[in-house]
């Protein structure tokens, strides 16, 4: 970016696309540049209910298998820490209960890939340095060395992990309330008009992205075109093999009182090699969940930007979201509806809370890449637009922070992590693309994921298990 653009059009209010547009509204460069935020909610509230970054819970750690990850999520942490009622982790919008990560020792390792267990080590040795350079006491990070250590952390008696550790630093927060808060900062700044409409397509002349068509064919423009639209990325820009949508399942089952006061004292607790975990309540409702390489769901998609002038718009297959925005009930699938059941009776201390039925259930849509790194750049095809998404199901956390690095970034002042977001090569060009009737999915592989890579949503909604919860 040579010169500061006069307007900013954001598309999409999740944490990546308020977070920059707070960014903005915070440096004098940009006192001048107008800002546009248009995202598709239903009754015109923002972020919409339907977007990866609300939620009743998100966990907050600093807990990462790469250092730079590390660094990031604890300068974040310090944010999240402040408890006045104005700031960011008051009124109950962050809390540090604590977190054990654990995983099973792997049975094989492809090579040139990392299990569960190789993140949670590496996870652990980064959390302890950097906590002893902030001067923290070592106790604060504490190793879990087998499966009854494991179980005596968490009040369980069952299998929970091989091996993991506490770390006391870590949290989490309420991430509907914190994105409500992102909102109102962005909102009372009187900087941006928030714009309630389904972009169609991105608008070009010639070589440029100068704004995008949205339902009631308005043309919303501005100098810069962001779209932060989270998995919803690749139906307005062609990221084939780059980032893909993927859905990843939580449910939530009724507590009671008793319950509640249990579990409230709970630490968070995931499991690397299941990807199962589950998030201590606030409130007489408590969510498990799994982070797992999640569902695809491949459908023709028709007017994405291409990658460059030279190629003429096309219709394609690629994974997309399917919400409550498209009138989609959340179903789980009968193996997910298992797999949820089985982290409730591994993981929590009260027993039979796998045999209750669900309150509610929800597929929460990630944008993946094949590292897990996020892509926030430039986008080489075309100018005035920048690309901040690959979420990958880690960019919550960041919320303080994260939208005065994609602003960097913008500036080519990323550093270290800039260079990690770059536009990258393909290396398979079979990836993100249907052959012969087959889509092949992109998947993440930095260890971080529990399950069965390449399920497509619509083949599970299809299948019955024979899985009963007495297997569990």
């Amino acid at each position: 970016m040579e010169t500061t653009p006069s307007s900013v059009l954001i598309i999409g209010s999740g944490v990546f696309g308020l977070s920059t547009a707070w960014a903005i509204t915070k440096r004098t460069q940009f006192a001048k540049t107008s800002i546009t935020i248009v995202d598709n909610t239903a009754n015109g509230s923002f972020p919409p209910d339907d977007c990866a970054s609300v939620d009743s819970s998100r966990i907050i750690r600093a807990d990462y298998a790469d250092p730079h990850y590390t660094a990031f999520a604890t300068e974040a942490q310090k944010e999240w820490r402040k408890r006045g009622d104005d700031d960011l982790g008051g009124q109950g919008r962050y809390t540090e209960s604590g977190f054990v990560l654990t995983a099973y020792e792997p049975n094989e390792i492809k090579p040139g890939t990392k299990s569960g267990m190789d993140y949670t080590r590496e996870s652990w040795k980064n959390c302890v340095d950097v906590a002893a350079k902030d001067g923290y006491p070592a106790g604060r990070i504490k190793t879990l060395e087998n499966t009854k250590a494991l179980n005596d952390c968490l009040g369980t008696d069952t299998y929970p992990g091989d091996w993991g550790y506490l770390n006391t630093l870590s949290g989490w927060a309420d991430a509907g309330r914190g994105m409500e808060w992102l909102y109102q900062r962005v909102k009372a700044t009187g900087r941006a008009d928030f714009v309630s409409a389904k972009v169609d397509y991105l608008v070009t002349e010639g070589d440029r992205v100068i704004g995008a068509r949205v339902t009631d064919s308005r043309l919303v423009t501005g100098d810069v075109v962001l779209v932060a639209a989270g998995a919803w990325t690749g139906s307005l820009v062609d990221l084939r093999g780059r980032v893909e949508a993927t859905g990843h399942v939580l449910g939530y089952v009724d507590i009671s009182d008793e319950e509640l006061a249990l579990l409230s004292r709970q630490p968070v607790v995931l499991n690397l090699s299941s990807g199962l975990f589950i998030i201590p309540p606030q409130e007489r409702t408590l969510k498990v969940a799994r982070h797992s390489f999640g569902y695809l769901n491949p459908v023709v998609v028709h007017n994405a930007l291409p990658p460059s002038p030279s190629y003429e718009r096309r219709s394609f297959i690629t994974s997309r979201p399917s919400t409550t925005r498209d009138g989609v009930l959340a179903r789980l699938p009968d193996e997910a509806d298992a797999d949820l059941r089985r982290g409730l009776a591994k993981l929590s201390p009260v027993k039979g809370l796998e045999t209750r039925p669900w309150k509610e259930t929800r597929l929460c849509w990630y944008s993946d890449t094949k590292d897990g790194d996020w892509l926030v750049d430039w986008h080489p095809g075309w100018k005035g637009l920048f690309i901040a998404t690959g979420d990958s199901g880690h960019g919550y956390k960041f919320l303080p922070l994260l939208g005065d690095k994609v602003l960097d970034c913008m500036q080519g002042q990323g550093g270290a992590l800039g260079d990690k977001w770059k536009w990258k090569d393909i290396d398979d060009e079979t990836v993100g693309k249907e052959t012969n009737g087959k889509f092949k999915g992109l998947t993440t592989m930095d260890g971080s994921r529990g399950g069965d890579p390449g399920m497509v949503l619509e083949e599970e909604l299809r299948k019955k298990s024979a899985v009963k919860v007495a297997k569990l």
